[in-house]
This record gives C-alpha cells, sequence and structure tokens, in this order.
C-alpha cells in the first residue's frame, strides 16, 4: 500500500457534512470522539481554525462510572439513556436502577436521575466551554452565521443539540453525510 498523503481527520468530517454556502458564512464543525474533540472553523470557503481539545465523550462515561460508583459499562449505557436532559425540569423522586444494565446478577441500585444529568451536564459545559473559548481565539465567539455542526459518537447524546445552542450562543444541528460530490 502507498500512501498518497494525510489529512487531518476534522477536515475529512467536515468536508463529508458541510455544504460551500456553510464553509462561505462561517461554521464550526465540533466532532465529539471518545477521547477528543476536535473544532474546525471556516468562513469565505476557507479554514480559520483547527483543534483538538482533550476532553471527549468517555470523559462523560467516567466522571458517571465514578460518581455513581459503577463499572465503565454501566456508566456508558446510563449516559446513553439520560443523556442531556436539563436536571431543573426532573424530579428529585427520579431514579434509575443500575441493576438492569448489569450483566450479572446484582440487587437493585437506585440512582437519581436528576444526579445523572447533573453529572452529563457538567461535563458537556465544560466541553463547549472550551469550545467557546477557541472560537473567543479567533474572534468568532457566538459569531458564525451557520453555526456549529455536531459529529462524532458523542454527538448522538440525546438533548446535545440544545445544550451547543445555548452554550455556544448558536445555531446547532447533528451532521449528516452530504450525499454529492458537489459540497467538496
Amino acid at each position: 500500500v502507498d500512501v498518497e498523503g494525510f489529512v487531518f481527520s476534522i477536515l475529512a468530517t467536515a468536508s463529508a457534512v458541510l455544504d460551500k454556502r456553510q464553509k462561505d458564512i462561517g461554521v464550526a464543525v465540533i466532532n465529539i470522539g471518545a477521547a477528543t474533540t476536535s473544532v474546525v472553523a471556516y468562513e469565505s470557503g476557507d479554514v480559520l481554525f483547527a483543534t483538538v481539545l482533550p476532553v471527549g465523550a468517555d470523559h462523560i462515561t467516567q466522571d458517571l462510572a465514578i460518581g455513581l460508583r459503577t463499572s465503565l459499562e454501566v456508566a456508558e449505557q446510563v449516559k446513553l439513556e439520560v443523556a442531556c436532559q436539563d436536571p431543573e425540569k426532573i424530579s428529585k423522586r427520579d431514579e434509575i436502577d443500575l441493576s438492569r444494565y448489569a450483566q450479572t446478577e446484582k440487587p437493585r441500585t437506585m440512582v437519581s436521575t436528576k444526579h445523572v444529568a447533573e453529572i452529563i451536564n457538567a461535563r458537556v459545559e465544560e466541553l463547549f466551554d472550551l469550545v467557546d473559548k477557541e472560537l473567543r481565539s479567533i474572534d468568532r465567539s457566538a459569531a458564525l452565521p451557520a453555526g456549529v455542526v455536531l459529529t462524532g459518537g458523542g454527538a448522538k447524546m440525546a438533548g446535545l443539540v440544545e445544550i451547543a445552542k445555548t452554550q455556544l450562543r448558536l445555531p446547532a444541528l447533528i451532521g449528516k453525510p452530504l450525499l454529492s460530490d458537489s459540497h467538496i
């Protein structure tokens, strides 16, 4: 196999999910991976900025595992189920039985859904604060007309788009691959 070249993965991601208009008017792609989050911002069709942040979706899972005193496997499943709910809208009485996620017989272990949401949201808000800090460094905080496009496995968490809109003060959506080559 002969390698012809390398491409920074966030640029490849952006190429797959952004159209020319978005790149022209100003947009950022935020790819939330397991261990890291990559960000690229475009304006006038050109890359303004690209970076990799040392926080990813696995950090949320680890926070949950520690906070709930459970395994990473159970924490991952809880993260996907509870996701980014607004803790203020969750009753203090709502609970999750962690034993239903365990592969082995375990006694019922009830945890507050509100507590789970608080753990998840704290890390997600930290992530978007880091992204906003990077956008401020290029004078684009709350100033990208096409907003942000979220990609990666971590972007699958329900409610993430709403937190992105609030934290970044920008339109936000989940990126989907474009079907034609005309966007490149």
